[in-house]
């Protein structure tokens, strides 16, 4: 949906009625609305030309940059310097004229101050004759331009009677530099009901037409029945038109019936040839390309020997035969046609005969290949060859060999936009449209397949593939502008990617057609006439592009879309010569290397930044270039001009230890993110030593062509190759042919390593470098010190997803440690995946807008100057403002890069850290360390903030963003310290103390908690976390003392590690705690001793002692006391020990109430916890009642 102004539906309606309103007011008499009428309201937005009559062929949509024009998300401009107009049709144009417009536009001031001349409007009423019109009003905005841009309005009330075509002339924008600098967002156009006066119209046409007719029966002459109806209908139509209540739709019936009757009359004429009543034109032979049609004689045929036959194809004559059959040739296969027949002899003419719509044959379909009969070593070593245009892209010709009948058969045979590659295979499905000439760049496959003469491939000279090419580049020429241009987003919609993209892979077609034709003279290239007309197309392009000052001027800006030109032409003039355009070209090649390149080295992409479009395109386009260029007077220019982008590059990609990947510095790119690079084919390192470091060497390319042989039969599958997926885009591409059709090179693993090693923060670990660009105002500060490399992005933001301030951090051996990453593009959503300062309340960081620093070296201001180079030695400063919040300072020292943040509302600092599957992350009070091998990020911060780390999905490769945040008040100050370990391989020691120092019981038992403080040390790399578990538990992180207080025999074990990632063998210490004292129960065999006479009873006791902890350590008998005193009393028993067996006496006093023993014992466990357990042995004085003496 295209964003525009925020109105609501109603009220735009209302609006629109109140303009219309306005117009209507003004109109004479005779066109004076009924009271049921409304107004017709046209509104276009620009979005395409669907709406419009007709244009010239210089004018294309935009819809870039809509925060410059009020929000209009998409407007109409003039891609040349040239006349421009845009026509209106009165809706139902036989009934209604217009009434008014207003019509919305935004022009230009250039740096001059020159804006282009006034628009100017044309009307008609027949399309034919048109008049200049001058009874609008112009209003120019008061708004403050934006980006230069302000917005005028032109509106009419009022049109002359009559008016059904509205001409739109865009002003003279010749005194300004550029050809666009008028745009039109909105037109609004107002139409009246005129359905009295066009009744009226055809009344007095019609009658005049049946008071000029003869009755009779002679040719020439009308059936008196015909004329008796016809006036008939004219009297029923006058009737209404005079009726002042006729409703519109009332005279609009009248006036169709008219019509109608008016052709029926016409059609009464009596003919002086006629044909058969069953009269019928058919097919008596068709081929591809051919059709014999027949048809009966005239049935005067006898009274006029000189009849004719007048053959008509699609409308148009195409011959005059005496005979009745006619063969057509030249046809297109598998295409309807629409065949008429008109007699004539003399002046004498029949009725057109048809028309009769018939068909060459079908071509046929193109079928899948049988990978039965072919084995994965016919194809090439080089078919395997992953092309390096998309990441992780393993696919080889095999993969495009299997999906290209599914492609192929996609085309469309039938109208419209026959020739139209019908599936969502490449672009975005969005834009999968016929008007779009980027759609059609498959033709390069088709081509590959159809000219290949390889053993596998049956496609080769295949007449279904080369009927299906043909009708893809037939449709491709119908997207072309008389100027040259190509159509992308709309019909006609004609612009610089469209165009420069297309001739960028017509040129391989024609190449291949080209080699194919020498390699083999028979070899049946396409229709002759075809190939010259792409000829001729490529070269009208090529002239139009290289000459057009919009379109350089919209390359300037869009340099991806330029640079491929060079190769474009160079294709072109590979075959055709042409002096003129040879020298244009190296013109506007020369003009290139002020005009595309920043001061800085990057490649400008909408006047800014994007590392994906320039490690993407333009090293695409660059392949290219050295393959036409190498060895030729252009090469030295090249190496020239393309030695800056590279070294550019060198500073904003940095390298994994491993040598893995790159990571890229792309968080101020301002269309695109890239994260990330892997390398990719740069031929041009054959003479550029630097652009080594970033490509394949000799070696990773064979053993790329093993692993994909091995893959291609995995699993038993042959071939083994993703399906092919209709989500546009990259599914079925035809970069995935170019680059392999280029020139190749690849270095050597030394030679690579030579380049690395010249890269500049590997080749130096101490410099501050700046780049700076003076068109879009970005500045690039770069710092080296011995353990870190850091990118600071500044500038003015430009577009959405911009984030600025620390880019990445890098370690010499661990790598990416911090990775900034661009926002969303829409507001209306957040990455969350940059560094910087942001709000509590906000959704993104400070960063995401305006950063402007003031930078100091060692306290002393400098001036950022345009262009690259090192500037003094020194601390770093850069200052800047949190919007109008708080300010920022970011300081880069030698060992580190430390943070200032002044902002008195709550704030979030967010850190972007690279978290590999290996590293060790801790977060502790006022610090946070990142140990990767023998590399450490240590991040200090205020004890005030509240730190948290939390995963995100965002990945580069095995690394994992963490996204460290510190959330405070006020200030905060940070510091985050990158060191390199030494080589170590001693592991720390962990000593620990337990409080009490020594076991408060017995046998080494603890009765009460144990407290145990672990300290770990190491001398060379420091440690890096201590941990410990308890009982085989979970290895937790120790931060403080640890308290156990479980009962049993408890195990501690604990280690640490360092910085170097050596581990501690791992320790223990025994804790057993027992807390609790043992139980014991006491039972005597006889608990009463009767009768009282005076003797000794032996005596059984069962004591049941338990501990479930330390366990029994003994058990003694303590005591046996009796109530009443008898030293008599006990015997056998032995006190202290373990005695069960003893004698109590059976007396009593006679005078008590009886004598009780109580029996002890004690227990004690191995803790020395003890426990007493008694029990009684009772004589009682009696038994009651039944007691006995």
């Amino acid at each position: 949906m295209r964003a525009k102004r925020t109105v609501s539906l109603l009220s735009l309606l209302a609006a629109c009625f109140a303009i219309a309103t306005a117009f209507f007011v003004q109109f004479t008499a005779t066109e004076a609305l009924s009271a049921e009428e409304e107004p017709i309201v046209v509104v276009d937005e620009s979005a395409d030309f669907s709406k419009v009559f007709s244009k010239t062929n210089n004018i294309a949509v935009s819809s870039s940059s809509p925060e410059r024009y009020g929000g209009d998300a998409s407007r109409f401009y003039k891609s040349s310097g040239t006349d421009a107009y845009l026509i209106y049709e009165a809706p139902d144009a036989a009934t209604h004229v217009w009434s008014g417009f207003l019509v919305e536009t935004w022009y230009n001031r250039s740096g001059a101050g020159v804006t282009p001349g006034d628009m100017s409007f044309e009307v008609s009423p027949d399309n034919n004759a048109y008049t200049a019109f001058s009874g609008f009003a112009k209003t120019v905005s008061t708004d403050p331009l934006v980006g230069g841009w302000g917005k005028v309005s032109w509106e009419a009330t009022s049109l002359p009677a009559g008016t059904k075509y509205v001409k739109i002339v865009f002003g003279d924008t010749t005194a300004h530099p550029s050809a666009w600098a008028i745009q039109i967002g909105k037109t609004t156009l107002a139409a009246a009901d005129n359905s009295r006066q066009t009744l009226r119209d055809e009344i007095g046409s019609s009658q005049s037409l049946l008071d000029g007719a003869v009755v009779g029966t002679s040719p020439g002459q009308y059936p008196q029945s015909a004329v008796d109806a016809f006036g008939s209908a004219i009297a029923a139509a006058r009737a209404v038109a005079d009726h002042s209540s006729s409703a519109p739709s009332a005279l609009q019936a009248a006036y169709h019936d008219l019509r109608q009757a008016r052709a029926t009359f016409q059609d009464a004429v009596i003919l002086a040839l006629n044909w058969p009543a069953s009269a019928a034109i058919t097919s008596t032979a068709a081929g591809l390309h051919h059709i014999t049609i027949a048809w009966p004689a005239i049935a005067e045929a006898n009274q006029y020997p000189g009849v004719v036959y007048h053959v008509y194809k699609n409308g148009g004559e195409a011959a005059t035969v005496t005979g009745t059959t006619y063969t057509f040739t030249g046809l297109k296969a598998q295409l309807a046609y629409e065949f008429s027949i008109v007699a004539s002899s003399g002046a004498d003419r029949s009725r057109p005969l048809g028309p009769a719509a018939l068909a060459t044959n079908d071509v046929g379909l193109v079928p899948a290949p049988d990978f039965g009969l072919i084995d994965p070593d016919d194809f090439a070593d080089e078919d395997y060859i992953s092309p390096e245009v998309w990441v992780n892209d393993r696919r080889g010709i095999p993969y495009y060999y299997k999906h290209f009948h599914t492609v192929a058969n996609a085309v469309r045979f039938e109208e419209p936009d026959r020739g139209f590659i019908d599936i969502v295979v490449h672009r975005n499905p969005a834009d999968n449209e016929p008007y779009n000439a980027r759609v059609q760049e498959n033709h390069l496959w088709f081509t590959y397949f159809y000219t290949n003469p390889a053993s596998w491939n049956i496609y080769y000279g295949m007449p279904q593939v080369k009927y299906r090419l043909e009708e893809v580049l037939e449709h491709l020429l119908t997207l072309q502008s008389p100027q040259g241009a190509f159509s992308e987003y709309s019909r006609g919609g004609y612009n610089l990617p469209g165009t420069s993209f297309a001739l960028q892979f017509l040129g391989q077609t024609v190449r291949l057609l080209q080699e194919a034709k020498a390699a083999n003279p028979n070899f049946p290239s396409i229709n002759e006439d075809l190939y010259d007309r792409v000829v001729e197309a490529s070269r009208k392009a090529i002239v139009h592009v290289l000459n057009d000052n919009a379109f350089w001027t919209h390359g300037t800006a869009f340099t991806n879309q330029y640079t491929l030109m060079w190769s474009a032409t160079a294709a072109y003039l590979a075959f055709y010569p042409d002096a003129a355009i040879e020298t244009r070209m190296h013109e506007r090649f020369t003009q290139s290397s002020g005009a595309f390149i920043s001061p800085a080295g990057f490649y400008y992409e909408n006047s800014g930044y994007d590392m994906g479009y320039n490690v993407g395109v333009h090293i695409q386009n660059m392949m290219a270039d050295y393959y036409y260029f190498k060895d030729t007077d252009m090469e030295q220019e090249m190496i020239a001009k393309e030695s800056k982008f590279i070294d550019w590059l060198s500073y904003n990609l940095v390298l994994e230890p491993d040598g893995s990947h790159f990571t890229s510095n792309a968080a101020a790119s301002g269309r695109t993110g890239s994260a990330h690079y892997e390398r990719k084919d740069i031929p041009l390192a054959e003479k550029l030593p630097l652009a080594r470091a970033f490509v394949k060497t000799q070696e990773e390319v064979a053993a790329e062509i093993v692993r994909a042989k091995s893959d291609i039969t995995k699993n038993g599958i042959w071939p083994n190759v993703p399906a092919l997926s209709l989500n546009g885009e990259n599914s079925y591409n035809p970069y995935g042919l170019y680059s392999r059709i280029l020139y190749r090179y690849y270095p050597t693993e030394t030679e690579r390593a030579a380049a690395i090693a010249q890269l500049p923060y590997i080749a130096s670990d101490s410099f501050n470098h700046q780049r700076i660009d003076d068109r879009s105002g970005l500045q690039f500060t770069y710092a080296r010190r011995p353990d870190y490399y850091a990118a600071f992005n500044a500038g003015q933001r430009k577009a959405n997803q911009q984030a600025f301030g620390l880019g990445l951090l890098w370690h010499p051996e661990g790598g990416i440690m911090l990775s900034s990453q661009t926002e969303n593009s829409s507001t209306s959503s957040n990455r969350g995946l940059s560094w910087g300062t942001k709000k509590s309340t906000a959704g993104r960081v400070y960063e995401n807008g305006n950063v402007l620093p003031a930078y100091k070296i060692n306290g002393q201001t400098i001036q950022p100057a345009v262009g690259h180079g090192d500037v003094a030695q020194g601390n770093v400063e850069v200052r800047y403002n949190l919007g109008n919040d708080g300010t920022k300072t970011v300081t880069f020292l030698e060992d580190g890069v430390s943070v200032q943040v002044n902002h008195q509302e709550p704030f979030v600092e967010h850190l972007p850290l690279m978290v590999g599957p290996e590293d060790s992350v801790t977060v502790g009070n006022g610090i946070v360390t990142l140990v990767r091998g023998n590399a450490v990020l240590e991040i200090a911060f205020d004890s005030g903030a509240t730190a948290n780390l939390v995963q995100k999905g965002f990945r580069i490769y095995d690394y994992r963003m963490h996204m460290l945040t510190l959330q405070t008040s006020g200030t905060l100050s940070y510091t985050m310290t990158l060191s390199t370990v030494g080589q170590n391989e001693a592991a720390p020691v962990t000593q620990s103390a337990v409080e009490p120092g020594e076991p408060d019981g017995a046998n080494g038992w603890y009765t009460t908690d144990v407290t145990v403080m672990l300290n770990a040390s190491d001398d060379l790399s420091g440690v890096a976390r201590t941990e410990y578990r308890l009982n085989g538990g979970e290895w937790k992180a120790y931060e403080g003392a640890v308290k156990v207080a479980a009962e049993g025999e408890n195990l501690l074990e604990y280690r640490s590690a360092d910085r170097a990632g050596n581990m501690e063998e791992t320790r223990s210490i025994a804790l057993p705690i027992d807390k609790t004292a043992p139980t014991i129960h006491v039972l005597p065999d006889i608990a009463e001793l009767w009768p009282p006479n005076g003797r000794m009873a032996p005596i059984g006791m069962t004591v049941n002692a338990a501990d479930g902890i330390s366990g029994i350590s003994a058990v003694a008998l303590t005591s046996i006391e009796s109530s009443e005193p008898d030293p008599e009393g006990v015997t056998g028993a032995v006190y202290g020990t373990d005695d069960r067996e003893f004698q109590l006496k059976a007396a009593r006093s006679g005078s008590g109430t009886g004598r009780i023993y109580t029996i002890t014992y004690t227990v004690a466990d191995k803790a020395g916890h003890a426990a007493i357990g008694t029990s009684a042995v009772t004589v009682p004085h009696d038994r009651g009642t039944d007691s006995m003496e």
